[in-house]
């Protein structure tokens, strides 16, 4: 009786064996064979071996560069000789301006002569990216504002600064607390950066994006940044350790009458002095330039491009083998 069950038993974790091997959810032949497994592929290094290879679709111009200047022609293909340069006159488009200087970089080579953290390829076969030049953070400033959709409810709130209008009612009434309204024209923008440079602290309440321009302008301001943000997506974070030159509150920490303000008022000396002197060594991370320099923004923005590829060929290989979606997930 024993017996029979055992060879049973036996069977059937034979059949349960068998039918995983059939389907691809387990894979016996690294055991058995080694010596069969092909080797890692180019792709599992190629990418530490050479500048993120890029191919960058053309796009007609009102996609990208013709939002800047609505009199620009698609007559003449855009090269490194005639791009267009940033305007200085674009006020708050400086904020929505990275897919920009991300789409400048690919039409020229680096001002110090450095190697470049990514390259422009004509040949999609040699691509290790392809990059879209549609700058959609600039279309959304121009044209979200009539979103309807009862999903975009919180992105509209957001963009409205619900949270940086509380701060500015509750923050009026101190003298130590300097809030000012203005148009971000380039008059404006300069007293704003000579406010920063001449403050300890830097608000930085949520705002219409997951990141605001406000938070960047404090850090090469050397203004140590006080973060209002619940879910705030902050940039290069798996490089950069922000709690090393900020201060971060909760929106509800935040909205605490006199709770903020009686924080930094007994914030030690010692520890500001620390993080504004981080802050003068991480700044050039957040500087966008063209020519692009090293471990500028723009580096730093694709070399995060890079460093997340062979996770997403990792997935895609992944996906290709099993004949079964992920059922552990």
């Amino acid at each position: 009786m024993y017996g029979k069950a055992t060879c049973t038993i036996v069977i059937v974790l034979f059949l349960i064996v068998a039918y995983s091997i059939y389907i691809g959810t387990v894979d016996l032949r690294p055991y058995f064979f080694p010596l069969l497994q092909s080797p890692p592929g180019p792709s599992s290094s190629c990418l530490t071996d050479h500048p993120l290879r890029v191919y960058m679709y053309d796009l007609p111009r009102k996609f990208h560069v013709g939002m800047l200047d609505s009199r620009s022609s698609d007559v003449m293909p855009l090269t490194a000789e005639n791009f267009p340069s940033w305007p200085s006159n674009s006020g708050i488009k400086r904020q929505h301006s990275v897919e920009y200087w991300l789409m400048a970089s690919l039409f020229g080579d680096s001002s110090d002569g450095e190697e470049r953290e990514a390259v422009r390829v004509l040949d999609p076969d040699f691509a290790d990216a392809f990059f879209v030049p549609f700058f959609s953070s600039l279309s959304f400033n121009t044209h979200g504002k009539n979103m309807t959709d009862p999903e975009t409810e919180v992105d509209r709130q957001l963009q409205e600064g619900i949270i940086r209008v509380k701060l500015e009612k509750m923050l009026s009434g101190y003298d130590d607390v300097h809030f000012e309204r203005s148009v971000a024209t380039t008059k404006n923008i300069k007293a704003s950066t000579q406010g920063m440079r001449s403050s300890k602290f830097c608000l930085h309440p949520a705002g219409d994006t997951p990141s605001s321009c406000r938070l960047f302008d404090a850090i090469v301001s050397h203004c140590v940044p006080v973060i209002v943000s619940d879910k705030i997506e902050l940039p290069f974070e798996d490089e950069i350790d922000y709690s090393e030159f900020s201060v971060f509150f909760s929106v509800k920490e935040a909205l605490q009458p006199d709770s903020l303000v009686n924080e930094l008022r007994r914030f030690p000396k010692e520890r500001w002095v620390e993080m504004w002197g981080r802050l003068k060594n991480i700044s050039h991370h957040y500087e966008f330039q063209h020519p692009t320099r090293k471990d500028d923004a723009v580096n730093m923005l694709w070399k995060q491009i890079k460093n997340k590829l062979p996770q997403i060929r990792l997935a895609v290989h992944r996906n290709r083998r099993l004949k079964v979606p992920d059922w552990w997930q």
